[in-house]
């Protein structure tokens, strides 16, 4: 069955950029700060750090044993941010700790709980497996080959400019860019199927990536 679909604004804990969490109302800021929702993480992921890291765990919680709400993903490891984004230009970084398979980039605040980020048009990530990463977009893939084994990523999202970009957090350069049609607020979002990574927000977006 299909997560309901309910609306950002209704939802606790998720502020909406640009009236709540992480904007000042009149215009939109740059510095958007989330943690992971706890709801949102499926039994096999564990957050640490103040929810503002996840890391993987293969047996994971006996999903019987996890609280049982609408908001959790049910099939696939995947965790969302706790802060929605409706407007402006935002970015932030991932430390990638020992995984070797995982996605990071937005989703559709109400996005099916019953499949994986990447899977459909209501998401927008970038994939790193097999020592390869690839933009993808309603289960499409386009490699991208300029990029190495990943320590520390950007994301930067133009909202207006319907753009989402991978970004090299040591050299401050845009690796890939996915453009699209966002249909209402979108919030980070990270799937993981080993090690942990570790999330980075409220920071400007950099001077050089302004307006990219």
């Amino acid at each position: 069955m299909a997560a309901p679909m309910l609306s950002a604004l209704r939802r606790p804990g998720w502020g909406l950029c640009g009236a709540g969490r992480g904007c000042a109302s009149g215009a939109p800021r740059r510095d958007i700060s989330f943690k992971l929702d706890k709801r949102t993480a499926h039994s096999s992921l564990d957050l640490f750090k103040k929810d503002t890291g996840v890391i993987y765990r293969m047996l994971g919680i006996d999903p019987t044993k996890v609280p049982q709400n609408p908001e959790r993903f049910r099939e696939w490891a995947v965790v969302l941010g706790d802060a929605a984004i409706s407007s402006g230009q935002h970015y932030w970084e991932v430390t990638v700790k020992r995984s070797q398979q995982f996605r990071i980039g937005v989703a559709d605040v109400d996005i099916s709980r019953e499949g994986c980020i990447g899977q459909d048009d209501r998401s927008w990530v970038f994939a790193y497996a097999h020592r390869r990463w690839h933009a993808m977009l309603a289960n499409e893939t386009t490699p991208i080959g300029n990029i190495s084994n990943p320590e520390r990523v950007g994301l930067l999202l133009d909202y207006e400019g319907r753009k989402l970009s991978l970004v090299d957090a040591g050299k401050e350069a845009l690796i890939h860019t996915l453009t699209t049609e966002f249909k209402g607020p979108v919030v980070p979002a990270f799937a993981l199927w080993d090690g942990e990574l570790l999330t980075h927000s409220g920071l400007d977006v950099p001077e050089c990536l302004r307006d990219s």
